[in-house]
Order: structure tokens, then C-alpha cells, then sequence
């Protein structure tokens, strides 16, 4: 053992990024770390919780405990075509010190039922609840207002309000976005120039002026990087020798501290962050992580890092809060509730009769190589296979995008500074461009993309079966991503002059990315070097990937724009199934402008043309997924930040 130990070490006595963990060389799933070893020394107190902020311009840390109650948050899950129900839950909690459960109540013109479930009887003083909700789907067109109160229990402490389920023809409305905060890197002072608050505000004035029906969170719901400056024993930990801190024990003491911080973070946004608050509790959500909800760069490191007791126990921590706050569930009843996968817990949503929705968890199963098992992969075809009868769109979201630039050079300097001896990254003028992990900050956020040379094999692989799954099942798919900071649009299509028309182009699919709803975005230096990047690309057989120029113009001024492919604005995502008569026609995006204080919401036009069509007599009636993106001026104004909406409209597949 000792002699297969000095072999995995460099010729300076330092473990080797990519050798086997030497504590915990085969872990059996991610989040599996060996027993910690008897100590009497305890770790130390965490924190104290920082001070409240009531204008939601920065998130606080150390995140506040709880109070006595916390809730509703609701979730859709699916609707039951057969039994004409629409499925949700919502969570909700209660001290322990209260012996009565709350009481829920609903008023709707359609018959609503429910049950209750516990989901923890002491989760640090709260006892978690879930309440499954069935409700009625009636024929016709329309939406549905569902009225809840909650009795606390306590004398005259109620909640109340309101959220819309479409009846059976209606057609479907919703919001995507993602990375919801700041992280560590945000200057505070910017921070609270941009604030956390004003997209969600624009999002929630759309909402109310037009209901969504659902809200899908795509990734970096919460910001977790502070707990290793705010957890005591994790800020020592980080700043550890290299050797000591990949065999360090995730101590028992140590995972209650942890756990209690991812606990606390999450209900210092969904319930601290009244915009958040209101959200959750009026726009049924659907969720899949990312990972800054775990920690940066969750499963994108080598083997001697990812494999350690403390990845794998921060790893865990943040899967059990992430399957209570974003799913209402434990690890025991994600099956049940609805999640599957091989490790991993994706999921698929109904949305009526023609739209439907999966979610794909890249981080539960991800490491260097692969993203997701090919067990999972097995299991989310198998599903669409059986699921997709009458669906004429599907969703997919992948929380790091699926189409993006290639940055080979940039990865092939990365990985050689990775696989240097740990004492060369130590020197100045490396360690400042490492991580608080010691491998390079960058290196994690390229080995994130899924076209990153380690990860594009199995993304072609994906994308040949979703295009025989598109031509088999004559569906048309839409990949939504977040992640990267900033928006675009790209597009697969079939190859070549004579490529058929997109209502019958099985190939056509597009991305659309919308990162972020809070973080800051990148400079535009650094879109301007995206720029310069290759953006169209031969991926398989037949088809053609690219990065379409869509921003024709400036949302700070109407302008023409120079670079129009990826704009470094704040946004958001809409999207709204629509029927519409097709002519194929001239490239347009259009774009409509509303302060964010005074919105006036127009609805996707059913006269909006297509993006890159050519002209033609030919009119055919469709059932189009209608996108548009608003996005966030950068420019402050005396009536706050204009928002300027870019459409896109893609027909379903004939």
C-alpha cells in the first residue's frame, strides 16, 4: 500500500491531482466518504448570522435561521392527462414547539385534493411538511385561480394568496432563468448597484399582468461559495496543506454545521427575499441544480479532489437540501416524488396536452469524463419514448449549456496547469490564478461545458438520439439553458442548401440561454472575445450548429448592435405555446421596450416571422413555441432599468 501511495505522489512528496483519493479510492456513489475518525477535539461555532437587509440589494452571509414558520413554496409536477388532474405539492414548515399542524385550505371553482406527508419531524426545530395537491383539469380554455389560506395555528396568524392552473385547452405560459445571486468574486458594491431584486420585480410585473403557469429555475438557485468564509472549520480547511486537505474527515459535527448552513442559505432566499417569497408562492416552480448550489465547480475535478471526504460531505449536505427546498422530498422519496435516474434525479413534466418539459441533472453523476451515466441516459430515452404521445414541443433543460463556443487552447492550458506538481501552483504568480481549491479557477468552469473536449463525444452522442427521437416521435425540441452570465440563441439544422423546410425539419432545434437573473454579467471585453471565437461548427453527420446573430439591437438604446450574438445583459425567459398561420419569411427578431417600472406587457405576437426563413407562398397553421428573452438595460434611467424584450418563434414539427 505504502509503495502504490508513493507512486500516486509527485517527486515533492504531494498527492497527484489525478490519482485515486487515498482515503476514499472507490466511492461507491456521489456523497459516499468514509466514517470520520474518533476525535474529543469539536470543530469550531459557526458565525454569527449577518445583519438583516430589507431592500434585497445583497443576499446575507452567514444566512439567518429560521423563525417559526416558513411557507408555502409550491412546485408543479406533472398533469394526468387520463384523470384530468394537474399534480403539485407544496412545502411548508413549522416549529416543533407547535403541537398542532397547520391548517390548509382551498376555494376554486374545480375540485382540489390534497394530503399531507412529513418529511422531517426535526429538521434544526422545524418539522417539514409536504401537501400533495390534485387539482381538477376542466375542458376549455382559460386558467384557473386557486385561492389558499394556511392557519398557522396560532391565534388570528394566517397566510394567504393565489396562484393559476390553465385548463385543458389553454395554452401553456411560463418563465425560465437562472443563477439567482451573487457569487463570491461580485464586488459587494456592485452587488448592491445591480441588487438582487429588480429582474425578479420585471418577472413578477409580467406575471401579474399575464399569469405564468409555471416557473423553471435553471441552475444556481442559491449562492452557496460564502460558507468557506463563513463555516470556521471549512475557511481553515481550504487554507490547509494540499496533502492534509484531501484526506481531512468529514467529521459528524462538521456535516450538522454544514447542513444547518446549506438549510439556513436556502431560506435566507426563498423566504428573506420577499421577490423570492412572492414567486414561490404564486408561480408553481420546477427546479434542477447546478453548482454553485452544491459548491463551484461540483464534479468537474480530478479524482484526488472529487473523491475526498469533504467534497463527498459537502456533496451530500447539498443534495439533501436540494431535494427538500427545490423538490419537496428526501433522499428515500425522490422516486416516488417523481425524480429517476441511474444516481442522478432528473425529471419530466406534462404541461397539458402538447408541451413537456425534462430536466437534466448534470452534477449528481458528473466527474471529469462523463456527465451523466449511461444507465441515466438509457432511462430519460426510455422515458421519452413512452411519454411523448401528442406532444408537439418538448424542453429540455440543461443547466450548463449545450451548444456553446470551443475554447481548446484555453482548455489545454488549463489541464497542463492542472497536471503540474502542486508546488509549482503554489508559486505567486500561479496561486493567484487558482481556485480556493488550488487548481486553476478556471479550469472547473471550461471542464463545466459540455463542448469541452472531454464532454462533447457524449453530447454528439446525445444529440444524434434526440434527432431520432425528434423524426420518430414528430416533436420538436428546444434546449433552455443558463450558466454562463450572459444570453444567446443556437441553433442545430440540417445541412446543406436543400435542408427542409423547419416545420419539417426534424433537426431543427434550438438553445436558448438565459443566465443570469441576478449575478453580475461579463464584462464587454469578454464578449467581445467570445466574438472572435468560432461560432458554427459540423457536430454529426448532417447537421449544422451554430450561434445565431440575434441581437440586432442595444437594449440600452435601440442602436444597431456590432456583436450580435451573446449580449452581456441581466434576463429572463418567456415562453408561451402559441397557434399561429406559418409563412416563411425574412430573418427578424423583434423587440419591444418597457421600463421596468411602468410595464406594459405585449404578448408574443402571433404575427412575429421566423428567425432564418426565406420567402415563400406556403401558409400552414402551427402550434409554435413562442420564446421571448427580456432582458435588462445596463444603463440606470430616472425611472429605473428599461427591460427590452427579443422574440423567437419556433413552430412545431410536422
Amino acid at each position: 500500500m505504502d509503495e502504490n501511495n508513493s507512486n500516486m505522489k509527485d517527486k515533492y512528496g504531494d498527492w497527484d491531482a489525478n490519482a485515486p483519493n487515498p482515503v476514499n479510492p472507490d466511492p461507491k456513489y456521489t456523497g459516499d466518504y468514509p466514517p470520520p475518525k474518533l476525535t474529543t477535539s469539536k470543530v469550531p461555532d459557526a458565525d454569527p448570522s449577518g445583519e438583516p437587509n430589507t431592500d434585497s440589494s445583497v443576499i446575507v452571509h452567514p444566512p439567518r435561521p429560521p423563525g417559526q414558520k416558513l411557507g408555502p413554496f409550491l412546485q408543479f409536477l406533472t398533469t394526468d392527462l387520463k384523470n384530468m388532474i394537474w399534480k403539485g405539492s407544496m412545502l411548508i414548515f413549522r416549529h416543533i414547539s407547535s403541537d398542532k399542524r397547520p391548517i390548509v385550505e382551498f376555494q376554486s371553482d374545480v375540485k382540489i385534493d390534497f394530503n399531507w406527508e412529513v418529511l422531517y419531524e426535526n429538521l434544526f426545530n422545524l418539522r417539514a411538511y409536504r401537501v400533495n395537491l390534485f387539482i381538477g383539469l376542466r375542458s376549455g380554455e382559460g386558467n384557473e385561480r386557486i385561492q389558499w389560506t394556511i392557519q398557522w395555528g396560532d391565534e388570528n396568524e394566517k397566510s394567504n394568496g393565489h396562484f393559476y392552473v390553465p385548463r385543458l385547452e389553454q395554452k401553456w405560459r411560463g418563465g425560465f432563468f437562472s443563477c439567482n445571486g451573487f457569487d463570491a468574486y461580485v464586488p459587494k458594491e456592485v452587488a448592491m448597484d445591480l441588487t438582487c431584486s429588480n429582474v425578479w420585480n420585471h418577472l413578477l410585473s409580467v406575471h401579474d399582468e399575464k399569469p405564468l403557469h409555471l416557473l423553471f429555475w435553471g441552475g444556481d438557485q442559491i449562492y452557496i461559495d460564502f460558507i468557506f468564509e463563513d463555516v470556521p472549520f471549512l475557511r481553515a480547511w481550504v487554507n490547509m496543506e494540499w496533502n492534509a486537505k484531501w484526506t481531512t474527515d468529514f467529521r459528524d459535527d462538521l456535516k450538522e454545521q454544514v447542513e444547518e448552513y446549506y438549510f439556513n442559505t436556502y431560506v435566507e432566499n426563498w423566504n428573506c427575499r420577499l421577490e423570492i417569497r412572492k414567486a414561490l408562492q404564486s408561480i408553481p416552480s420546477l427546479m434542477m441544480w447546478d453548482d454553485h448550489d452544491i459548491f463551484d465547480g461540483a464534479g468537474s475535478y480530478p479524482p484526488l479532489l472529487h473523491d475526498s471526504p469533504m467534497m463527498m460531505g459537502l456533496f451530500s449536505a447539498a443534495q439533501k437540501m436540494r431535494l427538500l427546498f427545490q423538490h419537496h422530498t428526501t433522499l428515500n422519496r425522490a422516486r416516488e416524488h417523481y425524480l429517476f435516474g441511474h444516481e442522478g434525479f432528473n425529471l419530466f413534466a406534462r404541461c397539458g396536452r402538447h408541451l413537456a418539459i425534462m430536466g437534466m441533472d448534470e452534477r449528481t453523476e458528473r466527474n471529469t469524463e462523463a456527465v451523466h451515466h449511461e444507465k441515466s441516459w438509457q432511462m430519460i430515452f426510455d422515458r421519452l419514448e413512452n411519454e411523448l404521445d401528442d406532444i408537439e414541443h418538448l424542453i429540455i433543460v440543461f443547466p450548463v449549456p449545450f451548444s456553446f463556443v470551443r475554447v481548446r487552447v484555453a482548455e489545454s492550458v488549463f489541464e497542463k496547469m492542472k497536471n503540474l506538481p502542486n508546488k509549482w501552483r503554489k508559486l505567486p504568480p500561479v496561486k493567484k490564478t487558482n481556485s480556493i481549491f488550488g487548481l486553476p479557477e478556471l479550469y472547473d468552469d471550461l471542464l463545466d461545458e459540455w463542448t469541452h473536449e472531454a464532454h462533447i463525444d457524449e453530447r454528439n452522442r446525445a444529440l444524434v438520439r434526440f434527432q431520432q427521437l425528434a423524426e420518430k416521435k414528430r416533436v420538436r425540441i428546444t434546449f433552455f439553458s443558463g450558466d454562463v452570465h450572459c444570453c444567446g440563441i443556437s441553433r442545430f439544422q440540417t445541412r446543406g442548401n436543400h435542408r427542409p423546410l423547419p416545420i419539417d425539419d426534424a433537426k431543427l432545434m434550438y438553445q436558448i440561454i438565459s443566465s443570469a437573473i441576478v449575478n453580475m454579467p461579463p464584462s464587454k471585453t469578454a464578449i467581445q472575445v467570445a466574438h472572435r471565437f468560432r461560432t458554427d461548427w459540423i457536430p454529426v453527420d448532417d447537421t449544422e450548429e451554430e450561434v445565431i446573430d440575434f441581437f440586432n439591437r442595444k437594449p440600452e438604446n435601440g442602436a444597431k448592435a456590432f456583436h450580435k450574438k451573446f449580449r452581456p445583459n441581466r434576463n429572463w425567459c418567456c415562453f408561451e405555446e402559441r397557434s399561429n398561420t406559418f409563412t416563411s419569411s425574412v430573418a427578424v427578431a423583434q423587440t419591444h421596450c418597457f421600463s421596468c417600472r411602468k410595464s406594459h406587457v405585449t404578448p408574443i405576437s402571433a404575427g412575429q416571422r421566423y428567425e432564418g426563413e426565406q420567402l415563400s407562398e406556403q401558409q400552414t397553421l402551427t402550434n409554435d413555441l413562442g420564446i421571448r428573452l427580456w432582458l435588462e438595460s445596463s444603463r440606470e434611467e430616472d425611472h429605473g432599468r428599461k427591460f427590452v424584450g427579443y422574440d423567437l418563434r419556433i413552430p412545431n414539427l410536422k
